[in-house]
């Protein structure tokens, strides 16, 4: 081989190095922090979201009346057969083990989620213009266990939805706070997201309720058993 073949391979060689050191290289990665690891090693949180199918307590000792002054969603002019009144129970624990820092000033806490919904017993009511032996009574009755349905039928949506936001929101790692603030932190979160996410949950079940009391339905029922309901209730329809 020339020997002005060889200087030329060295010299393309030592071009190749020279590009290769003068090439960015990616820096090093942070080293992770030991802290934040044995968090989310060590500090897993635990979910549990429960709800109870409700009961109810039928009443047949108030008047139409009484029942309409009663009724959230009544009409001018309109008098009422039946009513369901519903009442919430939301009840949320909150706790959680915390693993300290003292060095950095921080704590990770495990969030400890305990939530039961349920509605204390519901009140169903059929006006006491109709006798619990009629048709008109059963007509009316059964209107009435339609919405204990819907009552019903939305608590296991509500407690999977619930469920998934709490498990979206906290198992992919520990809540890290400042030291000694965690818990506070957590209960801060619970009250003013989780909270109003099932109120607002809650506030969709009672839209569906007031869609089933159509102006349809109302004459429906005042027209089943015969005109039976429409004569008990007089000219109210």
């Amino acid at each position: 081989m020339k020997k002005s073949h060889l200087v030329r391979i060295a010299v393309l060689a030592l071009l190749l190095l020279l590009i290769l050191w003068l090439i960015p290289r990616p820096s090093a990665a942070a080293p992770a922090d030991p802290f934040e690891q044995r968090c989310e090693r060590d500090m897993r949180p635990t979910i549990v979201v429960r709800t109870h199918a409700p009961d109810f307590v039928v009443h047949n000792s108030l008047s139409s009346r009484v029942l309409t002054n009663k009724g959230a969603y009544t009409s001018a002019g309109e008098a009422m057969m039946g009513m369901t009144s519903s009442s919430t129970r939301a009840e949320i624990y909150v706790d959680g083990p915390a693993l300290v820092d003292v060095a950095s000033g921080r704590e990770c806490i495990a969030p400890r989620i305990d939530v039961e919904l349920s509605y204390h017993p519901l009140d169903v009511y059929v006006a006491r213009e109709f006798h619990p032996m009629s048709c008109s009574y059963r007509a009316v009755f059964e209107h009435e266990m339609q919405h204990v349905k819907i009552y019903a039928d939305n608590l296991p949506r509500i407690e999977r939805r619930v469920r998934e936001e709490l498990r979206q929101r906290y198992e992919a790692r520990p809540l890290l706070a400042p030291l000694h603030q965690g818990l506070d932190m957590l209960q801060g979160q619970i009250d003013n997201w989780l909270r109003p996410l099932i109120t607002a949950e809650l506030a969709k079940v009672e839209v569906e309720q007031r869609a089933l009391d159509t102006r349809a339905e109302t004459e429906r029922l005042s027209h089943s058993c015969l005109g039976e309901v429409a004569a008990q209730m007089g000219s109210s329809f």
